[in-house]
Order: structure tokens, then C-alpha cells, then sequence
């Protein structure tokens, strides 16, 4: 949860984070896991403190990103291992909402993670290209739909933007369709980018 005047810069950020991790995201993992992680700490943070303070939300932005920024780019392999998992999460849910028209119970997001997760252990180039193929277009399109949907600040409690990172519903056709083509896109063009036999460390 932000302040409602952080909705244009952090819609910028997410579609050109989300474009780098779609497009360049088994180059450049180590840098994508960072970035990612240090947007998870950010937002995880900035729970914590009053919209309305802008100098604890700043602080609170800047620890917590630092914070998930250096538990990711530490924990290479683990990262690699929540890819998987965040993919296999994904794929559930979305399959589930589209067949069901419910969210999936806890086991079976729960089952399917851990079966990404074990997947990218084992594959790790094709599950790696997957997911930050199809996280990354989650993200691009979560940062556009925040840019197209930006909010003018109020006075009060109402002056507050939450940011919404899941997967995007049929019901809001552009958004899915979107996320699902991106995503595709972006799995081919890592595929065929030559130099992509394995990802950067630095």
C-alpha cells in the first residue's frame, strides 16, 4: 500500500522491471532476482508504515527493498527454486480460475509450486525462461494497468494506491490476453537469443 501520488513512478518501474525479467531474464537472473527482490521487500514494507508519512514510507521502501534485495541475490539457488515455484503457483491459479471460476484451494497452489520448484532444479534453463518470461509480463502489465488506471491524490484516508500484482482475470480481456502474449513473446525471444546458455552470476 502507497501513497496514491507513488502510483505513476511505480508504474513506471514495474513495466520496465517486468519488460527486462520477460525479455532478458535468463541472462541476466542474478540481476532480475535482485530487482525483484528488492521490489518485494519495498511493497512487503511499506505495510508497515502510514501512507501518510512520506519520510517513514521512503525509509520503510528503502530498508525493506534493500533487504529483499540482498535475501535473493544471496540466496542464488533458492531464488532459482522460488521461480519454479512462482510459476508453478501461477499456472494453478490461473487454469483453476479460468476452468472453475474459483480461486484454487492452499494444497493445490501448494502442490503445483512445489512441482515448479522441483522442475527448476531439474531444467533449469527452460522452467528459468518460463517463469521470468511469464512473471515479467505479469509485472509489465500490472505496471501498465497502474499508469492507465492512475489515480489523482485526495485528502484522508482514501489517498493510498495498492499495487496488485496477481494474475491478471479473464474477465478484464486486454490484461489477460496481454499477459498471456507478452509472456509468450518473451519465452520465444529468450529461446532463440543467442548467448543464452546460461544465466549471469554477476
Amino acid at each position: 500500500m502507497l501513497p496514491a501520488n507513488f502510483q505513476l513512478p511505480a508504474g513506471v518501474v514495474l513495466v520496465l522491471v517486468g519488460l527486462v525479467a520477460c525479455f532478458a531474464g535468463y541472462r541476466l537472473l542474478r540481476a532480475v532476482l535482485t530487482i525483484y527482490g528488492f521490489l518485494l521487500g519495498a511493497f512487503f514494507a511499506s505495510a508497515l508504515v502510514s501512507p501518510g508519512d512520506t519520510v517513514a514510507m521512503l525509509v520503510a521502501l528503502a530498508v525493506g527493498g534493500l533487504l529483499g534485495a540482498v535475501a535473493l541475490y544471496a540466496g542464488y539457488f533458492v531464488g532459482v527454486g522460488l521461480l519454479g515455484a512462482g510459476l508453478g503457483s501461477t499456472v494453478a491459479y490461473s487454469v483453476w480460475h479460468q476452468w472453475h471460476g474459483t480461486d484454487p484451494g492452499v494444497f493445490v497452489i501448494m502442490f503445483f509450486a512445489a512441482v515448479g520448484a522441483g522442475l527448476a532444479v531439474t531444467m533449469q534453463r527452460v522452467i528459468v525462461i518460463l517463469a521470468t518470461a511469464f512473471l515479467g509480463s505479469q509485472t509489465a502489465v500490472a505496471g501498465a494497468l497502474a499508469l492507465m488506471s492512475r489515480q489523482v491524490p485526495k485528502r484522508g484516508v482514501d489517498d493510498v494506491w495498492i499495487g496488485h500484482l496477481g494474475i491478471p482475470q479473464f474477465g478484464r480481456q486486454w490484461t489477460f490476453v496481454a499477459w498471456v502474449a507478452l509472456g509468450i513473446v518473451g519465452t520465444v525471444v529468450q529461446l532463440r537469443t543467442r548467448g543464452s546458455k546460461k544465466p549471469s552470476k554477476k
